[in-house]
């Protein structure tokens, strides 16, 4: 029975507040509609704290993320490169009258003394010569040649990112592995065979991180990415395509046929496997091919970063879904964390066809293969321009 008061005293409670709710609104509507605004507010209000205090939620993991990623980055302590192995006349030690001012790892060249920036950060972007996901390898020479090599650069003390293309066929020494994967020796040979060594994943990475710091005198390398080329489709796909004047005929690589897609001079929009073809074709009988191809790759990734960097300020986790996109078919060291921090300091650095540079040399035909030969003293002087700052005496 009590069950059944209670339940009928709540039935006549509700009948009074909806009366009392239209009689208010009988005698005094403009009450009611400022009582229901007010309620409106404050419900507005909560839903905008919620939300906001959701948003500093991220940006402040946004943050925590990215400071970890920095720390990790710049936790070891690398060396400067090894300039004394460079095959020009340079001073290492201090006159008697700049003795007294001199540091320990400064340069002088062509009266000019340098210092090499510690705060820069140095990565080697992979284009590897397979398609479809990443899958490891037996040991050998299966892991796959790297048809693209750039070192990405970012300098904090001008906020300004550079890239240094690298000609696949550069000649220099090249470690030689067994099917065991035991070292055997060294060899000259070009520099794209060296991914080819190890198990064409974390290993075969690391054997091409250590051929490109060789050439560059031990330069210090602070991380790496291969990409399967095949990846250029949908990497383009993502920024909306990229659009530029071809550099010259561009033939299909789908395998079945030799047409050309592209043709030189002509203004074209390059998505999917047009922008494989143009970044990844190369006509192997004719001479100085992988240059002509560099030159392409120069001027697709100028283009390419160009849009990454508009989508990214527009939003800041555009670099990362790019990169969960194709992770299938990439190899890299760094973290998200390390990813996050990248994105959060590239975004804002100057970078246009003025920050991109290719090694100058020579080509020449070998026994076989095209070899080229880089200019020591341009590699020298590009390293210096690059990497160290001109000390003020």
């Amino acid at each position: 029975m009590k069950i059944v008061s209670n339940l009928l005293t709540n039935k006549k409670n509700r009948r009074d507040r909806v009366a009392n709710l239209e009689k208010s609104q009988i005698l005094n509507p403009e009450k009611v509609k400022r009582d229901k605004n007010r309620k409106r507010k404050v419900v507005a209000l909560t839903v905008l704290a919620v939300i906001t205090g959701l948003l500093a939620a991220a940006f402040a993991a946004f943050l925590i993320v990215g400071a970890i990623g920095k720390a990790n980055l710049r936790s070891n302590v690398i060396a400067a490169p090894k300039l004394e192995n460079a095959p020009v006349v340079i001073e290492l030690q201090p006159t008697e009258e700049e003795s007294a001012g001199w540091k320990e790892g400064w340069v002088k060249y062509n009266g000019q003394v340098y210092a090499y920036n510690e705060d820069i950060l140095t990565f080697l972007i992979m284009g590897i010569d397979k398609t479809k996901d990443v899958k490891e390898v037996a040991e050998g020479t299966n892991g796959g040649q790297a048809d693209a090599l750039f070192l990405v650069v970012l300098n904090p003390h001008d906020d300004s990112l550079s890239v240094i293309g690298i000609n696949r066929n550069t000649m220099t020494d090249v470690s030689v592995y067994d099917n065991n994967g035991s070292f055997v020796n060294t060899v000259k040979a070009q520099i794209a065979v060296q991914h080819g060594f190890g198990n064409g994943v974390e290993e075969s990475c690391e054997y091409e991180v250590n051929a490109v710091q060789y050439l560059f005198y031990e330069m210090p390398i602070h991380g790496y990415a291969a990409i399967n080329m095949d990846a250029i489709g949908p990497l383009t796909d993502m920024v909306g395509g990229i659009d530029l004047t071809a550099l010259e005929d561009v033939k299909s690589v789908d395998g079945k046929s030799q047409q050309i897609v592209i043709k030189e001079g002509e203004q074209v929009h390059l998505d999917g496997d047009l922008a494989y073809a143009y970044v990844r074709d190369r006509n192997t009988d004719q001479f100085g091919s992988a240059d002509k191809r560099l030159e392409r790759q120069k001027q697709f990734i100028t283009a390419y970063l160009q849009k990454v960097k508009q989508k990214t300020k527009a939003d800041i986790g555009f670099p990362i879904s790019v990169y969960q996109a194709v992770a299938s078919r990439v190899v890299t060291d760094l973290t998200v964390d390390e990813m996050t921090y990248l994105v959060s300091i590239a975004k804002d650095y100057s970078f246009d066809e003025n920050y991109l540079y290719t090694l100058k040399g020579e080509t020449k035909q070998g026994n076989v293969f095209e070899e080229f030969y880089v200019d020591e003293t341009d590699l020298f002087e590009l390293i210096l321009k690059i990497f160290y700052e001109p000390v003020e005496q």
